[in-house]
């Protein structure tokens, strides 16, 4: 039995598409999956008929595959997490932070303390900015197809503000008091551009991942 044809692969992934499998990465493992399994079905039935067959396999497993995109999207997540942990142990990234805390005890005590944490609070939504209009831009414009990585890293900026956001919130009495050690102030502003910068390269490091990866696609 021959393999499927490229229209029949292409009509997989299309319906892999339309039943909401967004990301290109995820939906192409998906196809293969499912190609591999109809080439196995038709030469166990001896048969040609594909449409039968695939529509027989997918009453069977579309809700197990969904499921398993949905796992997908998860295992993602965890993966930026780690990957995010590792970038923060690298010893640039140690460097910068010992250098913005350096920068911050020779200038930091001559700025007024609720205006650098609001700065400092406020800079990874500043920093994503950027990324999200040149990425969601390029989509629309040059209809390059959507990466679970390179999307999903969107969820982790926001992730990273919230818990920022929240620590400057919940000791802000203290953190604008006259009496708390400009050190603290020092090392919550240092922590956030570097974690910032940290995301920004990560970033970078995922969309040459994909391109490596999936030529074809980006």
């Amino acid at each position: 039995m021959e393999k499927l044809t490229k229209e029949q692969i292409q009509f997989i992934e299309n319906y892999l598409e339309h039943s909401d499998v967004y990301y290109a990465d995820i939906r192409m493992e998906m196809t293969d999956h499912v190609a591999s399994a109809i080439e196995a079905k038709m030469k166990h039935e001896n048969t040609n008929d594909f449409y039968t067959i695939f529509k027989n396999y997918m009453v069977k497993n579309k809700a197990n595959l969904l499921e398993n995109n949905k796992k997908f999207i998860r295992d993602v997540d965890k993966s930026i997490f780690k990957r995010l942990v590792k970038l923060l142990l690298k010893p640039q990234n140690i460097m910068l932070f010992i250098i913005l805390l350096v920068l911050g005890y020779q200038f930091f005590p001559s700025i007024d303390r609720q205006q650098l944490l609001v700065i400092g609070s406020w800079f990874p939504l500043f920093s994503i900015v950027p990324f999200l209009v040149v990425y969601f831009g390029s989509l629309r414009a040059f209809k390059i197809s959507r990466f679970s990585g390179i999307e999903r890293i969107a969820f982790v900026y926001m992730i990273v503000f919230q818990m920022l956001n929240l620590t400057r919130t919940i000791f802000k009495s203290q953190l604008e008091s006259d009496h708390t050690n400009y050190w603290v102030i020092i090392v919550l502003v240092a922590t956030i551009i570097t974690v910032s910068v940290v995301l920004l390269q990560l970033t970078f490091h995922i969309i040459n991942d994909y391109r490596k990866q999936y030529k074809r696609l980006a």
